[in-house]
């Protein structure tokens, strides 16, 4: 088993409680699946499960926001809440707005 303390140090901690909070709000849950991590090139620290639609992620300045990643072309959104985020997902399943973008302008 890893050690929690070897990834996670000084803030990185406090802002792995604020994700947790924020997931614990949006209603999802964490599992022994559920990763989480310290992005190296941002900063931010994020928690990720296969179970939800994105994942939540807190940035340096102790901003907690959601994250959805299209399958597609890899684009990332930003998101306020994880409802936020469903209720893009809601016109957006099939193809992102930036998919739909590439198709038109190809």
């Amino acid at each position: 088993m890893d050690n929690l303390f070897e990834q996670f140090q000084g803030a990185d901690i406090e802002r792995l409680a604020d994700c947790l909070i924020a997931i614990r709000k949006a209603g999802l849950k964490v599992d022994k699946y559920t990763q989480a991590g310290v992005n190296n090139s941002s900063g931010n620290v994020w928690v990720w499960s296969e179970d939800w639609s994105g994942c939540v992620a807190c940035s340096i300045g102790f901003d907690v926001f959601w994250v959805y990643s299209c399958r597609e072309c890899g684009e990332e959104f930003e998101f306020d809440s994880y409802a936020e985020l469903e209720e893009f997902l809601e016109d957006n399943a099939e193809d992102c707005t930036m998919c739909r973008t590439e198709e038109v302008t190809a």
